[in-house]
């Protein structure tokens, strides 16, 4: 791409898995319904399911009550930490 050209950024939301408790606030904030359950080692943990279609809103991690989801700006599809 040309380095003059501005690239295009969307926010998405990422969950730490190490951090989640499994509340399901994210999942019932979540308007796309894009955020699911998922059991690992007898956990049970939020997880976002098609990170593509995230709008970036924000709602789930105002609703995270551990600070376990950041939203990550992403260029050309690659996700770097905002």
């Amino acid at each position: 791409p040309d380095p003059y050209t501005p690239m295009a950024t969307k926010q998405l939301a990422q969950i730490d898995a190490t951090r989640c408790t499994g509340c399901g606030g994210c999942i019932a904030a979540c308007k796309p319904r894009l955020i699911v359950f998922e059991t690992k080692d007898w956990k049970k943990r939020s997880v976002v399911q098609d990170p593509e279609r995230c709008t970036g809103c924000g709602l789930c991690d105002s609703r995270c009550p551990v600070g376990a989801i950041s939203l990550v700006e992403t260029h050309q599809g690659k996700a770097s930490p905002s």
